[in-house]
């Protein structure tokens, strides 16, 4: 079966090894793409339980605005109900200082 041709002549160890080497490198490569799948299995987790965070803050932030609104409005509505208390007081109060300057000018006389 050897023939005088010019070339290279490759037994069959050399082809073993070659295969061997190979196999190697391709379980090699299975275990790294294994663990990157699995990181990119914990990346999409990661992603989701992100997204879920950021709808939860808005959220959050949409009900500090409006509990914030509410505040300003019932603070407004106090100082508004603190101006018409004192506004009533005083009307209260202008009829009896009345009488009393019209008694103190009625007693001193003339």
């Amino acid at each position: 079966m050897l023939k005088d041709e010019p070339g290279i002549t490759i037994t069959l160890r050399e082809i073993y090894d070659s295969v061997q080497i190979v196999g190697d490198a391709l379980e090699r490569m299975e275990s790294k793409f294994t663990i990157l799948e699995e990181k990119s299995m914990l990346a999409l987790k990661s992603e989701e339980k992100s997204h879920e965070a950021l709808q939860i803050a808005q959220q959050a932030y949409t009900l500090a605005k409006e509990t914030h609104a509410l505040f300003l409005k019932e603070r407004a509505d106090k100082e508004e109900q603190q101006k018409w208390f004192k506004r009533t007081i005083i009307a209260a109060l202008i009829p009896y200082l009345v009488s009393g300057l019209l008694a103190i000018s009625y007693f001193n006389g003339p």
